[in-house]
């Protein structure tokens, strides 16, 4: 297991060279001139000597090439460099909106599982009855809405007809409320069929039809079996998502104004802030890459068969060196 780790962690020095060069390239080939957008902000124009001076401070007048090599060699020194629309450092930029999509991701991936365990076991229990049926229906609906559309949906019951949550969030107790519910409802969806294909797989395993035949209870056997076997599966479903909730919360926090990294990358792209578009693909490269190996861990130890292939698998690579 230690092998297969270090391996894991090995491979993220080039997957990271992968993200930020492709997302460097791509940034400086799209249409648009930092400078000119930085003093277009206000609608005047920009003037030319103000802009040409600003490119060449910036290094934009370089080729591509040399501008991406500063940049890695300045990140190898600690130096994620400095926001072209603020003006201040981008990890500490980062870092300041950060937590703020961290505790989104963890509590809408909470009212997930809150939501979609019971109802896909339900619906595993009551496979090809009403309440199957019922349960499938909503998840089919609620998977062909757009998080943009069920957003809308939930700030005019909540903010708009009942006056219970406000519509712009200031990331505090009642401004994180329907961004989550919003991120959940979208991600139950998909959620609540994953677990209900666990629950009937493993429903139909040889040995739940041995403690049928030895009288177990059936409610036993669903939770103290089943469901406990299904879990590392569960488990790896969650930590593929919380990895996506992390890097793709940006089009929520656009529309409830919330202050988090998302918003903040939207904006940055939009503005052409290249080091803070750089910052951002890093970090959620990284921590995509770290909560994969972190939910394959987990889910070996879980499950030992996977644990046993995982082992097997690293003895034998090191027998043939």
């Amino acid at each position: 297991m230690k092998q297969y780790i270090i391996k894991r962690l090995l491979w993220l020095i080039p997957v990271m060279f992968f993200v930020s060069a492709v997302s460097f390239m791509l940034m400086h080939l799209s249409p648009g001139d930092p400078a000119e957008i930085f003093f277009s902000k206000g609608g005047d124009v920009p003037n030319p000597a103000a802009v040409s001076a600003m490119r060449e401070k910036l290094g934009l007048n370089e080729p591509i090439l040399k501008q991406y090599t500063v940049w890695v060699g300045n990140l190898l020194h600690g130096d994620f460099g400095y926001s072209i629309s603020s003006g201040r450092p981008v990890l500490s930029e980062i870092l300041k909106y950060f937590p703020n999509t961290l505790r989104l991701t963890f509590l809408s991936m909470a009212l997930t599982l809150l939501v979609s365990i019971p109802l896909g076991v339900l619906a595993a229990v009551k496979e090809n009855k009403a309440a199957d049926y019922l349960i499938r229906i909503l998840s089919f609906v609620s998977s062909s809405m757009p998080g943009f559309f069920v957003a809308l949906i939930l700030i005019y019951i909540f903010s708009i007809k009942f006056r219970l949550l406000p519509v712009i969030s200031a990331g505090n107790t009642d401004g994180i409320i329907l961004p989550a519910l919003t991120l959940a409802i979208c991600l139950s969806a998909n959620y609540v069929r994953q677990v209900r294909a666990a629950v009937i797989r493993e429903m139909g395993e040889e040995y739940i039809r041995m403690e049928r035949a030895r009288g177990i209870r059936e409610s036993s056997i669903l939770f103290g079996s089943a469901l406990k076997s299904s879990m590392p599966a569960i488990l790896a479903i969650a930590g593929m998502n919380i990895g996506h909730l992390l890097g793709g919360t940006s089009i929520i926090e656009i529309v409830f104004t919330y202050p988090g990294i998302g918003r903040l990358a939207v904006q940055a792209i939009t503005e052409r802030d290249y080091p803070m578009v750089q910052g951002y693909m890093l970090l959620t490269a990284t921590i995509c890459t770290a909560i994969n190996l972190i939910t394959d861990v987990l889910h070996a130890y879980a499950a030992p068969l996977v644990k046993y292939g995982i082992e097997a698998g690293s003895r034998g690579k090191s027998e043939k060196a």
